[in-house]
């Protein structure tokens, strides 16, 4: 920092200096306090928080982060997480049971609610481990007027999740290796302008934790009227998406390889 010509950073803003951080994992932001008396509250402002991580100390670590930093306005909200917790399965068939590994831990609902509704997030990555889908299990989980971005890996997106109507603002969403209901379930948005379906499949509950074969045809209805760029993979049916939106054309749409081990996108 220091140098012939001085601290050269401490003739900036505290706002660029915000602004730099905001680029940073949080924990290396978190990390930046120690630097000088300066700089020990910075990062509780940033505009963006980007956690990765996987078990007890993770966990403590990003409830520590969201009570003591300001509820000020998110740019983006970005977790990547191996958090899964051992419980009892939902099923009686003792053939599905030998499968169950656990769900996503519920401090992550309350994470991506706080980063949505109390900081106005506009933007929203969420990876997680692809043997242990994400369900939220809040409803409206996405309702935000201020999402414009919404990046969604290895979670299960069932019972009205894929209705994101209550996103006015939402131009951009991407479904990475995601279980869909197999029941007809709709995707909803008034506003979205481009859609990534990739390397997703259905959800039954004889099929609901093997992710390493996706669907050839999507198992779900699209309602996206402005719907202008769509990123499928190349297990797709083309054709079953024109249909669908019939105002698409080829040059509309991309087609990216599917990652046929079932994981290798995280």
């Amino acid at each position: 920092m220091s140098g012939g010509g001085g601290d050269l950073f401490g003739v900036l803003p505290d706002e660029l200096l915000n602004h730099v951080l905001s680029f940073l994992p949080s924990l290396e932001a978190v990390q930046s306090s120690l630097l000088s008396r300066r700089w020990r509250h910075l990062w509780r402002s940033t505009a963006a928080v980007r956690v990765r991580g996987e078990g007890d100390d993770f966990r403590l670590f990003v409830n520590g982060l969201i009570i003591h930093r300001k509820a000020t306005p998110l740019r983006s909200f970005e977790i990547d997480a191996d958090l899964g917790t051992p419980n009892e399965p939902p099923y009686d068939d003792p053939w599905i049971n030998d499968d169950w590994r656990g769900e996503v831990d519920p401090h992550v609902d309350l994470w991506v609610t706080h980063a949505l509704r109390s900081c106005h997030a506009r933007s929203l990555t969420a990876r997680f481990d692809v043997d242990i889908p994400w369900q939220p299990r809040r409803a409206l989980t996405f309702a935000s007027a201020h999402l414009t971005t919404v990046h969604l890996e290895a979670a299960r997106l069932v019972d009205g999740l894929l209705d994101f109507s209550c996103c006015t603002a939402l131009q951009s969403l991407a479904l990475v290796r995601c279980l869909l209901d197999h029941e007809g379930d709709t995707l909803v948005s008034p506003s979205l302008e481009c859609l990534a379906v990739v390397d997703c499949r259905s959800m039954d509950i004889y099929s609901c934790f093997d992710a390493g074969c996706p669907d050839d045809r999507l198992c779900v209805g699209i309602s996206t009227p402005r719907l202008r760029f769509l990123e499928i993979s190349d297990n797709y049916d083309k054709e079953q998406f024109l249909q669908m939106m019939p105002w698409m054309t080829d040059d509309n749409i991309r087609l990216t390889p599917w990652a046929r081990d079932g994981r290798g996108r995280r």
